[in-house]
C-alpha cells in the first residue's frame, strides 16, 4: 500500500574546498516497501569514522543502493537514516518483534504509535515525541485504525553490529 503522505524531500548541504557553503541539489529518495503496510525511505548513510572535510560520507553515500534491497541497518560506528511510513491499522495487529544491534533516535512525525517492548510492556508515543531504542526487542504498530503515522529515525551501529541484520523474536 502507497503512504498518502507528502514523499520525503531531502535537502543536502556541503562544504567547498575553498571553505564555502551550498546546497546539493535536493532529491526525493528512494523508498522501499518492506510489506503492504510499512514503507521505508531510505535518506542518508554514513560510514563509521567518516570525514566531512573530505566528503568522506557523500561518497558513501552515493554508493549506497537506489533499488530496494535498501540500507537499513549500519555496521558499527556508522549511521543511517530514514523516515518509516506505517499504514492504519484497522484490526490493530500488532507489529513485529524484533532487535537491531543499534542506538536509534526515532522522531514520530505524524500519528500516533505504539511500542512494544520484549518483556510486554507498552508505551503510546504521541505526534512530536521521541524515543530512544538502545537495541533492545521491541515492536512498533500504527495505533491509528484510520490514519498513516510518519516517524523519522537516525540509526548508530554498536559495537558487533552487522549491516542489515535484524533479529526476530
Amino acid at each position: 500500500m502507497s503512504s498518502p503522505l507528502p514523499p520525503v524531500v531531502f535537502h543536502n548541504t556541503a562544504n567547498a574546498p575553498d571553505g564555502t557553503s551550498s546546497f546539493i541539489e535536493k532529491t526525493v529518495p528512494p523508498i522501499q516497501a518492506w510489506d503492504p503496510s510499512f514503507n521505508v525511505t531510505y535518506i542518508y548513510s554514513a560510514p563509521a569514522g567518516f570525514s566531512v572535510t573530505a566528503n568522506e560520507d557523500l561518497k558513501h553515500h552515493e554508493t549506497a543502493p537506489k533499488e530496494p534491497p535498501l540500507r537499513s541497518f549500519p555496521i558499527a560506528g556508522a549511521t543511517n537514516s530514514t523516515v518509516l511510513d506505517l499504514a492504519p491499522n484497522p484490526t490493530g495487529e500488532d507489529g513485529f518483534m524484533h532487535r537491531t544491534r543499534t542506538l536509534d533516535f526515532i522522531y514520530v512525525l505524524t500519528g500516533e504509535v505504539e511500542l512494544t517492548l520484549g518483556n510486554g510492556e507498552k508505551r503510546m508515543i504521541q505526534q512530536g515525541e521521541i524515543v530512544l531504542q538502545r537495541a533492545t526487542m521491541h515492536a512498533w504498530k500504527n495505533a491509528s485504525k484510520t490514519e498513516w503515522a510518519r516517524l523519522a529515525a537516525v540509526v548508530i551501529g554498536e559495537t558487533g553490529a552487522e549491516e542489515g541484520k535484524v533479529e526476530v523474536e
